[in-house]
């Protein structure tokens, strides 16, 4: 690793390859699944690895097991692309491709509780950058706190290079506001698990009378991934 700058040369091979993994995908934030897939490491070299990025304050936790490079991760990045080398690296898997796209939930901006609300998740047509080479496979799961998700609570779709939008239905709660949480998870090729992808959470205000609220919409980006 003497061609590397000293910053990375004091980093473990693990910690290495993570760093590439964020490099590579083209990511800020991954959680945990999604590292140890695309990075090739074991659970113990994650660990590792993820130890001394957030010692050295590479990374931080946002949420459950989804790491966020924090502004000297980014930094630590750059140096890493501009040695344009793949010393250190641990991994003899084959190199995926790793495609942004972004999700949109559509909402009312105040919920009525108990009353049936209609949520929309979608995706939008693909950017340039964002072209799937086959379409990809897809778990949306909806819950939210303070209310009941109603059916499908869960819902898989097959995702192309076009928009697509899925429908979910939800009942607040009587109470101040109401949090709706989206996962993205990704089949894998065998259809027999999935790995997740990304997701977001909006925190809604609830009001005790209907109201004529206007939509808002918010959105994620999730990255997916192709062999």
């Amino acid at each position: 690793m003497d061609d590397m700058p000293y910053s990375l040369q004091t980093l473990p091979p693990e910690a290495v390859d993570i760093l590439r993994y964020y490099a590579e995908a083209g990511v800020e934030s991954a959680h945990s699944d999604a590292i140890v897939d695309g990075s090739g490491l074991s659970e113990r070299g994650f660990g590792k690895g993820i130890r001394r990025l957030v010692t050295k304050n590479y990374v931080a936790m946002s949420t459950d097991q989804v790491y966020r490079l924090t502004d000297a991760g980014r930094r630590v990045i750059e140096e890493l692309k501009a040695t344009g080398s793949d010393t250190g690296r641990t991994s003899t898997q084959k190199e995926a491709r790793f495609v942004r796209r972004h999700l949109v939930l559509v909402a009312p901006g105040t919920l009525t509780a108990e009353q049936p609300t209609e949520l929309t998740l979608g995706f939008a047509d693909a950017e340039d950058d964002e072209y799937l080479n086959a379409p990809a496979s897809l778990l949306l799961r909806l819950s939210l706190v303070n209310g009941e998700p109603h059916l499908p609570r869960a819902a898989a779709v097959t995702l192309t290079n076009r928009q697509m939008q899925q429908k979910f239905e939800v009942s607040a709660g009587r109470y101040a506001n109401a949090r709706v949480r989206i996962e993205v998870c990704q089949y894998q090729n065998d259809g027999d698990d999935f790995d997740f992808c990304g997701g977001m959470y909006v925190d809604l205000p609830v009001s005790a009378s209907a109201q004529n609220a206007a939509l808002a919409a918010y959105g994620v980006d999730v990255i997916l991934k192709e062999e």
